[in-house]
């Protein structure tokens, strides 16, 4: 079996933006890797620059787990591979207040 790594978010990492993209390390015999967030549906994730790449969004503030699994070109399963992480609401930039000119 294939063993992979999620790089990225390390273990019990915070995420503090309102997007962030996942990255795993994997043999380079591997022919697909799909990522799993809190149970969810698999969703493919894409290869460049010698990793696997996941751009997740849309996620509440807590605790997630993420789970990768992937499939080497013979057909044979990766090791699934688990990482938690942990999110906050990114804050919206509070807006400046109104300008008044008296004149």
């Amino acid at each position: 079996m294939a063993h992979l790594d999620i790089d990225y978010p390390s273990q019990d990492q915070t995420i503090t933006s309102a997007t962030y993209t996942i990255r795993v390390g994997a043999p380079e015999n591997l022919a697909s890797m799909e990522i799993s967030i809190d149970r969810g549906p698999w969703k493919p994730a894409r290869r460049a620059c010698g990793y696997w790449w996941f751009d997740w969004a849309g996620y509440s503030g807590g605790e997630h787990v993420i789970v990768a699994r992937g499939q080497q070109r013979d057909g044979s399963p990766s090791d699934p591979r688990r990482a938690a992480a942990s999110s906050r609401s990114a804050e919206p930039k509070a807006k400046p207040p109104p300008r008044i000119e008296l004149g």
